[in-house]
């Protein structure tokens, strides 16, 4: 009589006798991923808070979000810079003015589109960015002072392979 592989050695999607899913040892590995994802995604807000405040004292997290978004996208219209942050148009045009009266945002008119406007980082806003993105280096930085380079370019590429995936 041929016996069954044990639960360590199982692999998702495996029926037992019955047709029932059976638990494995990749159900539990995903378990884990997605608590230890959720606490990343946590910390990591937490991070953003600090560099929105780095960045400037009065900006919120979800505006330091739109500045890297349009220093990234730059120039980029509205209409485009909604549909990356797959958010509503109020708040983003309600962000975007809170920022250029800030004077870390500048709006200017779409040569090519007259009823469309682009938005820029303003020479301030560069380096508001900039301070607040050599800090956010400097916490990753200490945070794996303790991985090989190869540990942290191992990482990097996992992450990088899960949000190709993700979005």
């Amino acid at each position: 009589m041929r016996s069954l592989p044990g639960p360590d050695k199982m692999v998702a999607g495996q029926l037992n006798r019955r047709g029932e899913q059976v638990a494995t040892e990749t159900n539990d590995a995903l378990e884990n991923l997605e608590k230890e994802l959720v606490t990343l995604a946590r910390r990591l807000r937490g991070l953003q808070r600090t560099l929105s405040d780095e960045a400037h004292p009065d900006l919120e997290p979800a505006q330091y979000a739109l500045l890297n978004h349009v220093e990234e996208l730059a120039p980029v219209r509205m209409a485009d810079l909604v549909s990356a942050l797959e958010v509503d148009k109020g708040p983003v045009s309600r962000a975007c003015a809170r920022l250029e009266e800030e004077g870390l945002l500048k709006r200017a008119a779409d040569k090519s589109d007259a009823r469309a406007t682009l938005l820029t980082l303003t020479a301030n806003g560069k380096r508001k960015l900039a301070a607040a993105r050599k800090k956010r280096h400097k916490v990753i930085e200490d945070l794996l002072k303790d991985w090989s380079p190869a540990q942290v370019k191992t990482f990097a590429t996992q992450v990088s392979k899960f949000n190709k995936l993700s979005g």
